[in-house]
């Protein structure tokens, strides 16, 4: 999957520091994972896929099938998980819509970072070993080669803003 630019450069702005305990009160995942789930202190793709739906039948009262651009921007204004995206980013087609499937099948940012097991449901102890400093490797720290850039390997930002 790919991550829209803006939303990538947007969150590792964000990420750039880890986190200590009352900063990731601030981290734009968790923040707005609190939105669409954590019940019991727990996230799962369940919550998630939940809450996507709401948000897509809100913006398609009619029941179409689709969302076009200004059926979006409902999405945006209702949601703050969404409000960095824009349409193009879901509208992979080109076609000026997409339907409830295409929207569900972008992977969660959040779950892409947080779910290292690929369980779809993850804790606080999960977050906390996500956010956890690691060890500088020697292509980290500017040594040994390598290349960098966005969402390389494992420490990139993967998925969009669906789920599995």
């Amino acid at each position: 999957m790919r991550v829209q630019p803006t939303i990538a450069l947007a969150l590792l702005a964000a990420l750039g520091a880890t986190p200590s305990a009352a900063q990731q009160s601030e981290d734009p995942l968790i923040a707005t994972a609190r939105e669409w789930g954590g019940d019991g202190g727990v996230y799962t793709c369940q919550q998630w896929r939940a809450y996507v739906t709401r948000m897509y039948k809100l913006a398609d009262p009619r029941k179409r099938g689709y969302i076009e651009a200004k059926d979006f921007e409902i999405i945006k204004k209702t949601s703050s998980v969404f409000h960095l995206a824009t349409f193009d980013y879901f509208d992979m087609s080109g076609k000026g819509r997409f339907s409830q499937k295409e929207f569900i099948e972008f992977e969660s940012p959040f779950f892409a970072r947080f779910d290292s097991k690929r369980s779809c449901r993850v804790t606080a102890d999960d977050i906390r070993q996500a956010s956890a400093p690691a060890a500088a490797t020697p292509m980290q720290s500017g040594r040994g080669g390598g290349s960098g850039g966005l969402g390389g390997g494992s420490g990139g930002l993967g998925g969009g803003f669906g789920w599995r």
